[in-house]
């Protein structure tokens, strides 16, 4: 009983931590898993014995936290649509996101007020947490929701314009 509990206290607090996002959108978006030794080696952590999930964005490769997103820079170091680094705690991968542009719209209250007095920054420091290696292309603050919408940039190479 007292596992029920702890899980219902779980899901609780999860879901209202995130609730203030009103829209997470990514388009062709692509998930790239890897298995939790994999990445802890990479990250450079020589005893693999316990690996576990820390968080969404964090694994604990024996005692040593990682964000997830280190990982995914380190195995694609060029690539420009790296917007974030997921820890899938029940496949014991870490996924890391790919996609060609983000679209992001919060609720200005609560938790996710601090990002709306300026949009620009706010929407920089959601491109961060959702978007990681895309730019902002667009923001807009309407009815108490800021707007964020994140893309690769275009023309970066010749192939790119044609």
């Amino acid at each position: 009983m007292l596992i029920y509990s702890h899980i219902i206290a779980f899901c609780l607090l999860f879901f209202s931590a995130q609730a203030e996002v009103l829209k997470h959108e990514a388009s062709a978006k692509i998930i790239k898993s890897f298995p939790f030794k994999e990445v802890c080696t990479t990250l450079g952590s020589k005893n693999n014995e316990m690996i576990e999930a820390k968080s969404l964005t964090e694994i604990d490769c024996m005692g040593k936290v990682f964000p997830a997103l280190q990982f995914c820079l380190l195995q694609f170091p060029l690539e420009k649509t790296i917007t974030r680094g997921i820890v899938n705690a029940k496949d014991k991968k870490v996924d890391c996101e790919l996609s060609s542009s983000v679209m992001v719209s919060v609720s200005c209250d609560k938790r996710d007020l601090k990002y709306c007095f300026d949009p620009k920054k706010g929407c920089e420091e959601l491109r961060k947490i959702y978007a990681y290696r895309l730019e902002i292309a667009h923001y807009s603050l309407l009815e108490k929701n800021l707007n964020c919408y994140f893309a690769k940039s275009i023309g970066e190479n010749l192939n790119e314009i044609n």
